[in-house]
């Protein structure tokens, strides 16, 4: 057999070639799946029957996330140096490693910290693990732990060479650790191109190929996941209600193609299964009764070495099943009015807490007539670096802008800026001292007013009343760009009587006072036992009557926008940038954790030509991609500085690269993800928290232990948004693809007579 050095690489196929792949399916309506006792059908499309692909729609191309799948080849197999490696090092986050190198057209990570860590879930048992490694180091020794146990330390020299560990009991599938220990230190003290972790000891390396290339099988071709030799892509995911796999599959030689799917609870299944034939044949899966679920799904082909491979694989929806798009294609509004509300938690309102005690009446009114996010989070969980990101469209990670002293560096672009360049009028009214010219945030604006730095009235009344004035005094052609950052639900709280009584009966006689000041907040988070439930009860009133004096004001602000006609051709956006804590989880305040009464952010988007009035959008955006969505809706050109992307395709029910996913950091040793109905918190220690918001809206009850599956399904995608903020780097994979060029491979020569030997380059 042949011997071959694996380089697995996810590549991007030519458009000529995709094109002349649509071109030749099918368009007759599906035949309808018969029903059996397994909970999943599957199907094998006769070469005589229609395809279904024209009936429905494409949800989730498998192609696109062909480096999220985890790759088994007789084994566990990371292909370090490439987008692979993300979900096994938290994408380099607190693991030891360093950037990623090429040489030779060998990539490889390197390995900066003197333990890197790498986290894994078999599926299959190992008996050893294999590196293929080097450094520079004179006199570099490596060292194996698994599972925190030494277990062997072998030499490493300057040329690249497979290092292999015999474990010394079989490794059972689930849930393991390696970290590699180098004896010298150096300003890389090793690089590694992959690591195998093989069933057997007679397991040799796994044929080198790339994940995706064009397969031209029988008479037409299709982009593919390939698979020359025997082997499983997993990925996960959460199908949505009415999902189905649809995917074709051939082979030249005797191949079996078998779907499995697992989640957790429920043993591994098999639901489908079919020889190849020498043309492509289609199959689909239905996944409905894994609807919700996170699942496991197995893509495994069994047999020789040979042509074979995934063609096209998709999730894909019935068009009964597909949500209602909530946006749609309309002439760009004139101007952009922006209300954050400092400190607002999410759950005020009854468009997002149905059972909410608080009094929005002004809210709860525009949230009717608007599209309102119901799972929309922020970046951070304190002002400055949560509205950096907000405003620039820049995670914290990139504009570093975290700590109390931290200025926004220069070279990151503001709306302001970008829309100030493409010819509006701007204006900042700001009510928080963290958003100031101290801070870097004085750019691109006709007018910034700071309501601290310059010692006014920083009441809601006040800041609206300013705009208004601003607003009123642009001149019919021009187009604008109005800023408010209000803060009246932070501390101190302090409102009106007429607003306090609202929430609490009767005279407070506890030791607080009438109003509640920031040293209270740390009081009573550090020593509750000094306060009663008076206390807190009085605390919490206070926090509701700022909400309800607020929402007040906003309503004296809409009524005067509307009276002038300024909403006419305005879109309106609402949102927070974080919320506060008023006991939950024991905590008073913000800026201590990542729970959802800090992170969970108030959403809401009016502007009736394009977004639809009263529709919820669930699915998971974050603020970073805020700005980008709006310069794509005022029709301007992207911040050239954002990570963030424009969620409006996702708006018009346009297929993207499911899921949708927030990132959120608080300061640098803790981060936070939602996908799906999941969220995990983790640290760079040891520490991680996973909840299904689904079920456990508070977060009260930790499923880390008990949910394998769900914790992988986040730890995915926490490594790939690590590794890789700039969300067209993240979604096109650019770093890490190789390209094809009229279906030709720029690949090195070995690698491509390897293959040619299997006719994948065949005119």
């Amino acid at each position: 057999m042949l011997q071959f050095r694996p380089l697995i690489r996810p590549l991007i196929l030519a458009t000529s070639l995709a094109s002349a792949f649509v071109a030749c399916k099918k368009s007759a309506p599906p035949a309808d799946l018969e029903s059996t006792k397994a909970p999943v059908v599957a199907e094998v499309q006769e070469a005589a029957k229609p395809s279904v692909r024209p009936n429905l729609k494409t949800l989730r191309p498998l192609l696109t996330e062909a480096a999220r799948a985890e790759l088994d080849v007789d084994g566990l197999f990371i292909d370090m140096g490439t987008a692979d490696q993300h979900k096994y090092t938290r994408g380099g986050w607190g693991t030891g490693w360093g950037d990623n190198g090429a040489e030779g057209g060998v990539t490889f990570a390197r390995a900066t910290g003197s333990n890197p860590a790498l986290d894994m879930q078999l599926l299959q048992p190992a008996q050893r693990v294999v590196v293929r490694a080097r450094s520079g180091v004179a006199g570099q020794k490596i060292t194996l732990y698994f599972d925190g146990k030494a277990i062997k330390s072998e030499d490493l020299g300057g040329t690249w060479a497979d290092v292999a560990f015999a474990l010394p009991d079989v490794v059972k599938e689930g849930r393991h650790g390696i970290r590699f220990v180098f004896k010298a230190a150096g300003e890389s003290r090793a690089d590694i191109d992959w690591v195998h972790l093989p069933r057997t000891a007679e397991s040799v390396s796994p044929l080198a190929v790339p994940r995706v290339m064009p397969l031209k099988i029988g008479r037409a071709p299709r982009r593919a996941l390939v698979a020359p030799s025997a082997r499983t892509y997993s990925f996960y995911l959460q199908p949505a209600k009415g999902s189905r796999l649809v995917f074709d599959y051939a082979s030249n030689v005797n191949t079996s193609f078998v779907v499995r799917a697992s989640s957790d609870g429920m043993a591994t299944q098999e639901f489908f299964r079919a020889k190849a034939s020498g043309d492509w044949q289609e199959g689909h899966v239905d996944l409905a009764a894994l609807a919700g679920k996170v699942v496991r799904l197995e893509l495994t082909t069994e047999g020789a070495e040979g042509l074979t491979g995934w063609g096209e694989p998709e999730i894909m929806l019935p068009p009964e099943a597909v949500p209602e798009a909530v946006a749609t294609e309309a002439p760009a509004p004139k101007n952009l009015v922006f209300l954050l509300i400092d400190t607002q938690r999410a759950d005020a309102f009854k468009i997002f807490q149905p059972q909410s005690d608080f009094k929005t009446p002004t809210f709860d009114d525009l949230a009717a007539r608007s599209l309102a996010f119901t799972a929309a989070y922020n970046n951070e969980n304190w002002t400055k670096p949560s509205v950096a990101t907000t405003l620039s469209g820049v995670y914290p990670v990139t504009h570093d802008t975290k700590s109390d002293s931290a200025a926004l560096p220069e070279g990151v672009q503001l709306a302001s800026q970008k829309l100030k360049a493409d010819g509006f009028k701007t204006a900042g009214f700001v009510a928080n001292g963290y958003v100031s010219e101290k801070f870097g945030f004085d750019k691109g604006w006709d007018l910034f007013r700071n309501y601290i730095r310059e010692g006014k009235n920083t009441e809601a009344e006040n800041v609206f009343k300013d705009a208004l004035e601003w607003i009123g005094k642009q001149a019919p052609d021009d187009r604008f760009f109005a800023y408010l950052q209000t803060i009246d639900p932070h501390v101190p709280y302090r409102t009106d009587e007429s607003y306090t009584k609202l929430f609490f009966d009767g005279a407070y006689k506890g030791k607080l006072g009438p109003s509640v000041e920031a040293e209270e907040q740390i009081a009573l988070s550090k020593t509750p036992e000094k306060f009663t439930d008076e206390d807190r009860k009085w605390v919490r009133a206070q926090y509701r009557a700022e909400v309800s004096y607020h929402d007040a004001m906003l309503g004296n602000f809409i009524k005067a926008l509307e009276e002038a006609g300024s909403l006419q051709d305005t879109v309106f956006v609402i949102t927070n940038d974080h919320g506060e804590e008023i006991g939950d989880h024991g905590r008073w305040g913000h800026g201590h954790s990542l729970y959802e009464e800090l992170l969970r952010a108030p959403l809401i988007i009016h502007y009736d030509p394009i977004f639809k009035p009263g529709q919820l959008f669930s699915e998971v955006v974050e603020h970073v991609d805020l700005m980008p969505t709006l310069m794509d809706v005022l029709g301007v050109a992207p911040m050239k500085t954002a990570d963030g992307v424009s969620f409006l395709p996702a708006l018009r029910g346009e297929p993207t690269q499911w899921p949708l996913y927030s990132l959120s950091e608080f300061q640098s040793g803790k981060r936070a993800l939602r996908v799906g109905s999941w969220k995990l918190i983790r640290s760079t220690g040891s520490s991680r928290e996973l909840f299904n918001l689904a079920d456990d809206p508070t977060e009260s009850k930790d499923l880390a232990d008990s949910h394998p599956l769900a914790l992988r399904l986040c730890e995915v995608h926490l490594g790939e948004g690590s590794a890789s903020p700039q969300k067209r780097q993240r979604m096109e994979d650019a770093a890490t693809r190789q390209r094809f060029t009229a279906g030709r491979a720029q690949i090195d020569p070995e690698m491509r007579r390897q293959l040619e030997a299997l006719g994948y380059f065949g005119e």
